[in-house]
């Protein structure tokens, strides 16, 4: 853990952009913390959104990023590729108790019985890494998905927990044979039309303008995104599956009851053989589908949603002070998780005092890999 440098770095600050807050809250000490670990730690800038009970109430742009930036975010990519699957049960043409076996009949006789909850939870038995052909550009996901169903297991079918992209590579693929659609048609139609998302795509790291199309597409971990993208899906998510943003606006996107469905804690009950992700000192952590699920001490919430990427970019939503955000930053997580969870303390003193105690400064159980 780090402690916050008291002198600051004058960097360019953009203004807000679409900025209410009835209460006239003074956010300079955010701006502060945010300038500060732009420059400490060299960055080529940081970009943060804030929602409070539904309003958007801070867009901020510092050092040299801007609306237009757009970067990596690692796993906060689960957020995002489990609202596909998540169309498509609200479709019926998948279940969350849908099978391996179902879909892949000639599938090792270990791996059948696996359902697409246990792929999207970390839960499915299959082992917690993200190597081999998930970082093959030169596959299909249906390929992929084949040499990872037919390598080793680690135990049976939802009897562990175990952090990794391997089980989530799987679950696109059976999304793709269900509907008979490739992972990128489903993703234009599922999210990025209907929450009129116009820079979210599986190009990872590439700079290419424009929406990049991947033959084999890392579903946990290769999308990239801006802060005005990102923010739609939390907005969204704060709303109950209510479209908050763009021309769908008060229209929706997901019933409340699959979304009660994905905050479930899915990994309850299970050995938890590889936690690279979750803070020490939070005890009774747990995961949704598709991310962390972080208990606090305020009074009346059990969770904080959060889905933090390898980069240090993620997304939160705090139930308890009425928060939702984005922190964006390209840096490592190891170094920004802090950090994050400090601009997270300070708003939910800033914007929900009566109810704020304390926040847990984070430790990790292990760095996560950039391929998470």
């Amino acid at each position: 853990m780090r402690p916050l440098l008291a002198l600051l770095a004058p960097l360019l600050l953009a203004l807000p952009t679409a900025a209410r807050s009835p209460a006239k809250t003074d956010f300079s000490a955010i701006d502060a913390r945010m300038q500060s670990l732009v420059a400490r730690y060299r960055l080529d800038g940081a970009s943060l959104w804030v929602s409070h009970n539904g309003q958007p109430v801070l867009i901020r742009y510092y050092g040299g990023y801007s609306e237009a930036t757009r970067i990596p975010i690692a796993s906060a990519s689960k957020w995002v590729s489990v609202l596909v699957l998540a169309r498509l049960v609200e479709r019926g043409t998948l279940r969350w108790d849908s099978t391996v076996g179902e879909w892949w009949p000639t599938a090792p006789a270990d791996k059948r019985a696996i359902t697409l909850a246990q792929l999207f939870s970390h839960t499915s038995g299959l082992p917690g890494e993200e190597s081999g052909c998930i970082a093959n550009a030169l596959t299909t996901l249906q390929a992929c998905a084949g040499q990872i169903l037919a390598g080793p297991m680690i135990a049976a079918p939802g009897s562990s927990f175990a952090y990794g992209g391997l089980s989530m590579q799987v679950a696109g693929a059976m999304a793709e044979r269900a509907t008979g659609l490739g992972w990128d048609t489903l993703f234009a139609r599922e999210l990025t039309t209907p929450l009129a998302l116009t820079a979210t795509d599986f190009g990872l790291s590439s700079t290419a303008p424009g929406l990049v199309t991947v033959p084999n597409p890392r579903i946990a971990g290769g999308v990239r995104s801006t802060l005005s993208d990102y923010r739609k899906l939390m907005a969204m998510w704060q709303a109950d599956g209510v479209i908050r943003e763009g021309p769908n606006a008060g229209q929706r996107y997901l019933a409340v009851s699959t979304i009660r469905a994905m905050q479930r804690d899915h990994a309850a009950g299970t050995a938890k053989v590889d936690v690279p992700n979750v803070p020490q000192s939070i005890g009774n952590w747990g995961y949704g589908f598709g991310y962390w699920l972080l208990p606090t001490t305020r009074a009346g919430a059990p969770v904080v949603e959060s889905s933090p990427g390898a980069f240090g970019f993620q997304g939160w939503v705090d139930g308890a002070a009425g928060i939702a955000g984005v922190f964006m930053v390209q840096d490592t997580n190891a170094r920004m998780a802090p950090e994050a969870a400090a601009v997270q303390a300070d708003l939910a003193r800033l914007l929900d005092p009566p109810r704020f105690t304390q926040s847990p400064q984070p430790t990790r159980a292990r760095p996560l890999s950039q391929a998470k």
